[in-house]
C-alpha cells in the first residue's frame, strides 16, 4: 500500500513511508522549512480533511496524529527514482494546513530537484481516493475544537468553539 508507483507519465518516483535512518541521514544533512500546499482561501477545511484522507490511504495513518490542529501530524516520506535516487521529503499539517518540508538554502539543479519532487508527491496524494476516518482536534490559539469527517469520499468539518471562549480576548 505505501510502496505504490504513481502511473502518470510524467512521474518518476516512488514515494513511501522513510525509514528512521533515511529520515535521520536526511536532517542530518539538510536544514528542512515547510511550504503551504494550499493558499489561504483555497477549498477551505474540507480540502484539508481530504488531504490527510488521502495520505492516510497512501501511507497509513500517522503514528503522530495529534490533537492539535496547528501541529497535527507529520511523515517523512522517500521519493526514489528508477536508478535508486533517493530525496526525503516531509509532509504535514501545521498552523497553515497541509504544508510539505524540503531542504532550505540549495541551489541550482538541486533545489529544482527537490521542487519538482515536492509537486509530484502532492499531485500523487491529490490522485488518491481518501480515506474514511474521523478525527477531532484544537486550534488552541483560539481555541475552537475541529472535527474532521471523511465518508465515502466526501469531507465534513465541524467547527466548535470551547466553553472557555471569549471574542474579547481575540481583539
Amino acid at each position: 500500500m505505501c510502496n505504490r508507483k504513481f502511473k502518470r507519465r510524467n512521474i518518476m518516483y516512488k514515494f513511501r513511508i522513510a525509514t528512521e535512518s533515511e529520515a535521520d541521514e536526511a536532517y542530518r544533512k539538510y536544514s528542512y522549512g515547510g511550504e503551504h500546499i494550499y493558499g489561504a482561501g483555497v477549498g477551505g477545511e474540507e480540502v484539508y480533511a481530504l488531504f490527510l484522507g488521502k495520505v492516510i490511504t497512501l501511507f497509513g495513518k500517522p503514528d503522530n496524529l495529534s490533537d492539535d490542529w496547528e501541529c497535527m501530524y507529520s511523515i517523512d516520506v522517500t521519493a526514489e527514482d528508477e536508478n535508486g535516487n533517493k530525496l526525503v521529503l516531509e509532509v504535514y499539517h501545521g498552523p497553515g494546513g497541509p504544508s510539505i518540508s524540503t531542504p532550505i538554502k540549495l541551489e541550482g539543479a538541486e533545489a529544482e530537484l527537490y521542487e519538482k519532487t515536492a509537486k509530484e508527491l502532492v499531485k500523487y496524494i491529490e490522485s488518491a481516493e481518501p480515506a474514511d476516518y474521523e478525527w477531532e482536534s484544537v486550534y488552541y490559539d483560539i481555541p475552537v475544537n475541529v472535527k474532521y469527517t471523511v465518508k465515502d469520499g466526501k469531507a465534513g468539518v465541524d467547527s466548535e468553539f470551547g466553553e472557555d471562549f471569549d471574542p474579547e480576548e481575540l481583539m
